[in-house]
């Protein structure tokens, strides 16, 4: 641009400085009207995205929500199940116990038993005479004894005052058949030979 066209240029806008001042408003307008419009679709765009962005939100807290609840549902459930196994199980020691319980009552009656049987095996025992000589009163109690079972053959016994080498006879017989009985008390030796045993009776 040469300097007559710039100085032109010059007059023609300080003579029109209203013109020019109008021009500048209406592009400021245009121009706030455009940005306007560009912030309002931005608020729109913005508006979409955030109602977008909620619903989304919303979606997942209501599948953590589900997730949270079914979470709960199983932990119930298998809360309850093992309530049902605990309850099982003391059911179960229950009846363990009381059939140790029984058991434990059985074994008492068996000991207790086999005492008795023990204990009238010993009487028996104690009660007893074997072949051999045998001293009242230490070696055999005083009573009155019989032979197991019928004698056959020559049975022999015999009663000694004691302390006399059986010297001192008090009483003996030879036996042939049958079960014969003696009477002994302390004090006394007995003597017994092919007669079997003898029990107290």
């Amino acid at each position: 641009m040469s300097r007559a066209d710039a100085r032109s240029l010059t007059r023609w806008l300080r003579e029109h400085r209203a013109l020019v001042a109008l021009g500048t408003a209406a592009a400021l307008l245009t121009a706030y009207a455009v940005g306007a419009t560009v912030v309002a679709a931005d608020r729109d765009d913005a508006a979409r995205a955030a109602q977008a962005l909620a619903a989304d939100s919303t979606a997942e807290v209501v599948s953590t929500r589900i997730e949270l609840v079914a979470a709960v549902v199983r932990a119930e459930a298998a809360e309850s199940l093992v309530d049902d196994a605990e309850a099982s199980a003391a059911t179960r020691q229950a009846e363990l116990d009381e059939r140790e319980s029984g058991l434990d009552e059985r074994e008492q009656e068996v000991a207790d038993r086999e005492k008795a049987v023990s204990k009238t095996e010993q009487k028996i025992e104690d009660d007893r005479i074997d072949e051999g000589v045998w001293t009242v009163g230490t070696d055999i109690e005083a009573g009155t004894y019989r032979t197991t079972e019928s004698v056959a053959g020559d049975c022999y016994w015999a009663i000694y005052r004691s302390g006399t080498n059986q010297d001192d006879i008090v009483q003996n017989d030879i036996v042939t058949g049958g079960r014969p009985t003696v009477a002994l008390r302390d004090g006394q030796d007995f003597e017994t030979n092919r007669c079997g045993t003898w029990d107290k009776q």
